[in-house]
Formats: structure tokens, C-alpha cells, sequence
């Protein structure tokens, strides 16, 4: 597949077409996922309908886990990627036919944002956990992370970008055909890999036999919850998760859109040029990660990771009434959170069976996903009954204790996943 030297996106043709394609279908979701609570901003300013927005993006995570994890494992993968795509595509012509209509019911938007990320939730669980292992070699996964990753931080500098100025401009329809165009790079790419579903399996003409019944999805899905709360590894990862996701300071939480836009009157494109300062710093967090991993192995750059995003983002908010000075410290923040997120890919990569990749990555989506519903939802209470501030102090001590979990992440990973993952450390 690769010669032994030389950059991976140049010896890696076929890697090369998958970077490509994820990243401009990845665009398009971006832009979708900064529009849909935009576009409810400028229905009302109501913070809990806020939150819903933000809810209808984030429960397929722990509702719909054992659909995808069964789908992921039991099913042709090129064909589950295709349906993913092709569904997704019908979803968003329903918010069209929705928008047209104009009505005063947001429950539809919400119904068809649900679905339409559970099939999302799908396609990325074999793109990024079982497809790009695939893809490239043992030593080389730390680059393909490196580029994939990088990937989709430059999306969230161009997405946010593309989605305030369309918002701005155009209004949420234009926002939703950019996504609807972007899936025919993805489609394009697995319809000419023909040879898709042995690249990932390792096998030539796998067959896929099982039927999907709901006594099976509900053994598979409990045969996965028992390994991963049985794991030493991956119970203490899942509380750190969990853990993080509640946090009010990440990107695109309710308590950052409602700070920007409706309490200092941000409009959507300025607000979106806020936003790809988030993605932008990132990058830098990504393209240091790589290095970091090889060098200092695991414990150093995951857990100074997790004590620089902290920090920084909790000292963003002794500047609480200047908003271009809070954005720069937040944005500051990513870098530390870029390095963690490499973190989790390899984690998850190297200690998971391939032939419970999508059970078992969709148990542990399910157990630290499920604080994101609840994260918008206890932001918009805080929000609504006290003040935004409130709300992002609460996120700073959610940071914390991210950092004191992450140590025990850490240790469990040197403990438990050394001899899976020694392949990592530098030459």
C-alpha cells in the first residue's frame, strides 16, 4: 500500500482520496452545526430553546448507540456508508420542505437534526475507527491522526466562517444545500471503492449474514457495555469524557452562542469569524500532537494537555466583559484540548478489537455523550434562571476535574495499552 519513506499523503494515494473527500463532506456538516443554532437565535432568543437545538444535535450520541454499533459490526461496511450518506441527504431536503412552509413549530427541525446526526454518527464511526486503521500502517497511524485531525480543525476555521457569512447573507437554506452538495465527495469516494468493505475487514469477500432484530442490537450493544465498564482503561476514560462534555467552554455549547450573539449582539458572520479563531488555534494543537505523542509516549501530552486547556480557559473569564479578549483566551484553550483529542483517537484505535470497533466505540460515544444533552440543558437552566457568567464558571470546574481524570486515563493507558501501542513511540 505505502513505501517505507517519504510523507504519508504522498506515498498514500489511497488515504489521499479519503482526506480529501471526509474533509469537504466534514465542511459541510460544520457549517450545518454552526447554522442550525444560529438560525434559531434569530427565531427567538430563548436560551432552553437553545438548548433543545443543541440537544437535538447531540442525544443520537447516547439514544441511538446501539443501532450504530450494531450497524457498524453486522453490516457491509461500503453499503452502510453509502445509506449513511444518501440518508442524510433526505434528511436535510425534509428542512428545506420545512423552511419553506415557515411554521412556528421547531419540534421538525429538531426531529430531522436527530436523524440526520445519527446517520452522521454512523458514517464517522467506520471513517475514523475502523476505515483509517485500515488505510495505512501501524506506524504510520499517528501521522494519518496527525492529518486527519488537522483536517477537520481547519473545518472548524473555514466552517464557521462559510456558515456566519451565509447566515448573514443568504439564511439557512443556502447553509443547508452547501451541506447537501458536500456528501457527494464522500459518495464519490465510496462508490469507487469498490473494494471498501475487504479494506477494512482484512478479508476478501466478506460475507454479512446476521439480520438486525432487537433482541440482537440489545445483546451486542449489552456485550459491549460489559467490555468497556469492565475495562480498566475504559471505565475511567468514560468519566473523563463525560466529565469534559459537560463543560459550558467548548466550542459551539449554548452558553458560548448565547454570550456571543444575543448578550454582546454578535452578529452571525462576526460571530462565525469568532468561532474559526477557535478552529484555527487548534490546528496548531494538532500539528504539535503528533510530535508530542512520539516523543513523550502518552502521560505527558495528555495530561498537560488537559491542565493547559483548563487553565486557559478558566482564566478567559477574568475577561468577561471584554469578549475579543475571553475569545482569545478560549481560543488559546484548543491548543491543549487538540493534543487530549489525539490523545482519545489513539486510545481507541489501538486497545479496541477490530470486530467490536463499532459496538464498542458506540458504548463508549453512549456513556460520555450522554452529558452533552445534559450540558445543554442544565446551560440553558443556568442561563435563563442566573446569568451566562454562572454558566461558565460551572464549565471551568467541569474542566477541572477533566484534569484530574485524565491523570487516571493516563496511567490505565501506560498500565493496559503499553504492549498494544509501544509501535507509537518514536524510532
Amino acid at each position: 500500500m505505502a513505501t517505507q519513506s517519504g510523507s504519508l499523503i504522498a506515498k498514500n494515494a489511497i488515504f489521499r482520496n479519503f482526506l480529501a473527500a471526509s474533509s469537504i463532506s466534514l465542511l459541510g456538516n460544520n457549517i450545518f452545526d454552526i447554522a442550525i443554532p444560529l438560525y434559531i437565535v434569530q427565531k427567538t432568543t430563548d436560551p432552553m430553546v437553545l438548548s433543545l437545538a443543541n440537544l437535538a444535535l447531540t442525544l443520537p450520541f447516547f439514544l441511538m448507540a446501539p443501532f450504530t454499533g450494531f450497524t457498524v459490526d453486522n453490516f457491509d461496511k461500503r453499503k452502510v456508508m453509502l445509506a449513511s450518506d444518501l440518508g442524510q441527504i433526505l434528511c436535510l431536503l425534509a428542512l428545506l420542505v420545512f423552511e419553506h412552509y415557515q411554521t412556528s413549530q421547531f419540534w421538525p427541525v429538531f426531529c430531522v437534526i436527530f436523524f440526520a446526526k445519527t446517520l452522521m454518527i454512523t458514517f464517522e464511526t467506520v471513517a475514523t475507527f475502523q476505515l483509517i486503521p485500515a488505510l495505512v500502517k501501524d506506524n504510520d497511524l499517528n501521522e494519518a491522526n496527525s492529518w486527519f485531525l488537522s483536517s477537520q480543525r481547519l473545518i472548524q476555521i473555514l466552517g464557521p466562517l462559510i456558515a456566519g457569512i451565509l447566515m448573514s447573507t443568504s439564511g439557512i437554506r443556502a447553509c443547508v444545500w452547501t451541506n447537501i452538495f458536500s456528501f457527494l465527495a464522500t459518495l464519490f469516494f465510496v462508490l469507487k471503492m469498490k473494494n471498501l468493505n475487504e479494506i477494512i475487514s482484512g478479508e476478501i469477500h466478506t460475507q454479512y449474514k446476521r439480520k438486525m432484530t432487537v433482541g440482537g442490537v440489545i445483546d451486542s450493544f449489552l456485550d459491549s457495555l460489559k467490555y468497556v465498564w469492565g475495562s480498566p482503561l475504559f471505565r475511567p476514560f468514560i468519566l473523563m469524557m463525560f466529565v469534559w462534555n459537560m463543560s459550558a467552554l467548548v466550542p459551539n455549547t449554548p452558553s458560548v452562542i448565547y454570550y456571543f450573539t444575543v448578550q454582546k449582539n454578535l452578529s452571525s458572520s462576526e460571530y462565525g469569524t469568532v468561532a474559526s479563531a477557535f478552529g484555527l488555534v487548534g490546528v496548531v494543537g494538532f500539528l504539535l500532537s503528533g510530535k508530542l505523542y512520539q516523543k513523550y509516549f502518552f502521560y505527558r501530552p495528555f495530561v498537560f494537555g488537559s491542565i493547559f486547556f483548563a487553565l486557559t480557559g478558566s482564566l478567559s473569564l477574568l475577561f468577561f466583559n471584554q469578549p475579543y479578549i475571553l475569545a482569545a483566551l478560549f481560543a488559546l484553550s484548543r491548543i491543549g484540548s487538540s493534543v487530549v483529542t489525539m490523545g482519545t483517537f489513539l486510545l481507541r484505535q489501538t486497545n479496541i478489537p477490530k470486530s467490536k470497533m463499532g459496538g464498542i466505540n458506540a458504548a463508549l460515544r453512549m456513556f460520555f455523550m450522554s452529558s452533552a444533552p445534559l450540558a445543554a440543558l442544565l446551560q440553558g437552566f443556568l442561563i435563563k434562571q442566573f446569568n451566562v457568567k454562572l454558566s461558565f464558571v460551572v464549565g471551568a470546574f467541569f474542566l477541572w476535574v477533566t484534569v484530574w481524570l485524565s491523570k487516571r486515563v493516563a496511567v490505565a493507558y501506560l498500565a493496559v495499552g503499553t504492549k498494544k501501542s509501544v509501535h507509537y513511540k518514536a524510532a
